[in-house]
Order: structure tokens, then sequence, then C-alpha cells
């Protein structure tokens, strides 16, 4: 008999500490309600994998990346959401017998690798460029299309390259990067820089058609940190430059790297209250593209009556 699919919500209410636990992961420090692991990733000798077990979310320190138990696990086992909600509903989080030695996520069959890189043609990775308002030939000026693959598999990703030559790959399903994570960085010989989180937000602020960003971002050059995460390694860079403009998300984490950039006495001119409603650039970008669509509709004329 087919067990039932737990919800989201029950399945989130699993013990990342436990699961990983039943995978042969243990902690190799823990320090109040945070446990650190070894990367389950790649090899290292310092743990930067720390799991909350009080709120039980996960972050990789190496990558920047982080979650529930679902993204986790989804990342692990290279699928879907779905698909591994669907391992869960199976029973398939715990009772795995703990192995002596953790089994590592770098080996060859399970890395991520980039096959090749190419010119955007991919339908699908247009139509996913299309849905956050970005066109093909803008994107061509900046991006692959990025082929790789996880063990047997094959994949297709929109690549964005860094400074260390990986990519962030993103696609209508997947979000995450080849190694090494790193920022990048798009040089024009300007005296100011504009800040930006991702790849998508940076190719946003060049479609966008508003004045005050344009404003801002004209005769700039670009940082794209890729991570939030990766700030810090990026102060020295910000501090050359006579003018800095950040357009970060406008949440917790990004109001909170503020404040540090306060901290180290940085200069910059905040940028996110041009877009206050919204998430972030692109969701600004979309929204000013739907309005702009919808002022184009033809109205409809109203019957009269005829006399």
């Amino acid at each position: 008999m087919k067990a039932k699919i737990l919800s989201y919500r029950d399945a989130k209410e699993i013990s990342i500490v436990g699961y990983l636990s039943g995978l042969g992961y243990e902690p190799a420090k823990i320090k109040q309600d945070d446990c650190w692991y070894h990367s389950p990733f790649r090899e290292e000798r310092t743990p930067s994998f720390k799991v909350n077990a009080k709120s039980n979310v996960w972050f990789d320190h190496g990558s920047g990346e982080g979650g529930t138990i679902l993204d986790l696990g989804a990342k692990l086992h290279q699928c879907t959401l779905f698909e591994f909600l669907e391992k869960l509903s199976n029973g398939n989080h715990g009772n795995i017998s703990v192995q002596q030695h953790p089994p590592s996520i770098e080996r060859p069959e399970n890395k991520l690798v980039v096959v090749s890189a190419k010119e955007i043609t991919n339908a699908d990775l247009i139509n996913y460029l299309d849905s956050r308002g970005i066109d093909q030939e803008l994107a061509n000026k900046f991006c692959k299309e990025i082929e790789f693959s996880i063990g047997p598999k094959s994949y297709k990703a929109i690549g964005f390259p860094n400074q260390s030559g990986a990519y962030e790959l993103r696609n209508r399903w997947f979000k995450g990067s080849s190694s090494p994570k790193d920022i990048s960085l798009i040089e024009n010989g300007a005296s100011r820089i504009s800040v930006l989180e991702g790849f998508i937000d940076f190719l946003s602020v060049l479609k966008i058609d508003n004045s005050e960003i344009k404003q801002l971002t004209i005769n700039s050059d670009f940082l794209i940190l890729n991570s939030l995460r990766l700030f810090n390694r990026s102060l020295t860079l910000l501090q050359s430059y006579k003018e800095a403009n950040l357009f970060l998300d406008n949440d917790t984490p990004a109001r909170e790297a503020k404040v540090g950039l306060n901290g180290r006495g940085i200069v910059y001119k905040d940028a996110s209250h041009l877009y206050k409603d919204k998430k972030d650039v692109n969701e600004f970008l979309i929204a000013t593209q739907k309005a702009k669509q919808g002022q184009a509709l033809p109205r409809k004329r109203s019957k009269g009556i005829r006399r």
C-alpha cells in the first residue's frame, strides 16, 4: 500500500540532526543549539555546515546555501522537493544504518560538473528568462547556456560566471552553482559601483525603465555577490570606489548586511526604497512590465443604444 504523502509543514518538523545521523553524519562540534558538520557536499578539514537544532534549519557557509530539511534532502539526493517529500513519506528519513565514515557527496558520480557553455538557445531556458522579465538578447551578453551533469543525469541552466571561473546556475526548478562559489564583478572603468545579490537582479536593473534606477546605474561597475554571505570578502573592493549604490533585497539579512557596512565605516547609498513594496529588483521589474502591459491593452467600447 502506497504511503500517504506528508504535508510540507509536517515534513519540516522532521529533525535535520536526526536525518543526518541516519545518513551517517554526526556533528564535529556542538555549541548550544548549533551543530557543526563537515559539509556533506565536499571534502573539508574545518566544519562549515551548521544546523540549528532549535529552529531546525541548516546553512552551508562554504556555498552560502541553506533552508529546511526539504531543501537539504533535495540537494543531497539531486531531486525535486516533491520527489524528496515522497522519500520522506515512504520512511526514507531514518532507520538508515550509521556508517563508521560518513559518505562523501563529493564522489565523482555525485559531483556537479559543467559539461559545456554556449549561447542561450534552449526554449525552456528562454521561457524561464521571460518569466523573470529578462529577454534572450540581454541574457546572452552576460550569461551562457550551461549543460551540467550530476552523476549520470544531464541538465541545462542559465549560467552566470563568477570571479573564479565557476557558474551560478538557474532554471525554472534549479538554483545552485558549480564550484568554487565566488562573487562576480562587471568592470566598466567607472568610479562608482552598483551592488546586487544575484545575477537575475543584475540583469533586472539593466532592463528596468526607471529614471532613478538608471541614474544610479549609468556609468557604473557592478558587483554581484551571488550570496549575501560573500559580502565580507568584497569590503576592500567597495572601499576603492568613490560611490557605492546598494540594490539589495528588502528583507532582514540585507538589512543586517547594511548595518555591518555602517559598523565598518563604509559609505553607500541604499537604493532599496525605489522598490520598497517588492521583495527585490526582479520582482519590481516584473510588476512594472505587467503594469505597462495592462496600460497597453485596448479598452473595449461600450455598446450604446441605437436609436
